[in-house]
């Protein structure tokens, strides 16, 4: 069975798209990531990153912390991420602030 965390082939919940499309450039993360990747693209890096936040914390439940999941996340990381670049130390804050915002 194939869970929202490995699916490959995932449809972008819109609203929250939306919303991330219009803020990432704001959080305070994206300055490190531009330096990291100069050629950094919210389609092929982030939005991933921001979908694997919003769909693990309907995994793992409403009262799911963050901080006790982490180590499992950064394991579950690699086989989301798709196209993006970003390794989960830079994926990480993009990841916990999708899960924050449910």
């Amino acid at each position: 069975m194939t869970t929202n965390l490995e699916n490959k082939n995932r449809t972008p919940n819109s609203e929250s798209d939306q919303y991330w499309r219009e803020n990432y450039i704001n959080r305070p993360y994206y300055t490190d990531l531009q330096r990291d990747i100069p050629n950094i693209e919210y389609d092929r890096d982030l939005s991933s990153a921001y979908e694997f936040g919003r769909n693990s914390r309907s995994e793992y439940g409403e009262n799911a912390r963050f901080e006790d999941s982490e180590s499992d996340l950064q394991t579950k990381w690699d086989n989301f991420k798709a196209e993006s670049r970003l390794k989960w130390d830079q994926a990480k804050h993009a990841v916990k602030d999708a899960w924050d915002k449910i």
